[in-house]
């Protein structure tokens, strides 16, 4: 039997150890980006996304690039910009897909604007770790903001990145 002063102790381990249980689990959390963000963020070259909004996302975000086909002009810009920020050692993508699921991120935090060398126009900025790219992109409409993957699309994503 547990004492009632014992038992508050309990419920807020329990409390603890879900929010840890819960970084850990992929619910199918989805963000939809422009290229070439969203492929420099899942090799992982990008690590900071700017958003207008605050999430309480933590964990495994999908990446999905939205339908808009960036110009080559825009593209150069950018890898222009991380080459000055990551150095001259950074392997870009092939390629830009779009309207695709592209792989994910483990956001590690959403905190207000800070100086930083990627994103400083936003309001919250993502703090993502752990890119991974999956071998093929998956055909997506996609949505705004954070929205959850169908359980098919859920599976399919899981099944090549494992």
């Amino acid at each position: 039997v547990v004492s009632t002063q014992s038992t508050g102790k309990k419920k807020a381990a329990i409390r603890n150890q879900d929010k840890d249980f819960k970084l850990l689990r992929d619910e199918g959390m989805c963000l939809t980006m422009h290229q070439p963000w969203a492929s420099l963020l899942v090799a992982g070259i990008k690590k900071i996304e700017g958003r207008s909004w605050y999430s309480s996302h933590r964990g495994r975000l999908w990446i999905h690039a939205a339908a808009k086909q960036p110009t080559t002009a825009e593209i150069r810009a950018v890898e222009d910009q991380y080459l000055d920020i990551r150095g001259n050692d950074v392997i870009f993508p092939e390629f830009y897909p779009t309207s695709a699921i592209l792989g994910c991120v483990f956001v590690e935090d959403v905190l207000p604007k800070f100086e930083n060398e990627e994103e400083n126009s936003s309001e919250f900025l993502f703090v993502c770790k752990d890119a991974m790219a999956l071998p093929v992109s998956i055909k997506s409409k996609g949505q705004h903001k954070i929205w959850k993957l169908g359980k098919q699309e859920h599976a399919t994503v899981l099944d090549q990145l494992f």
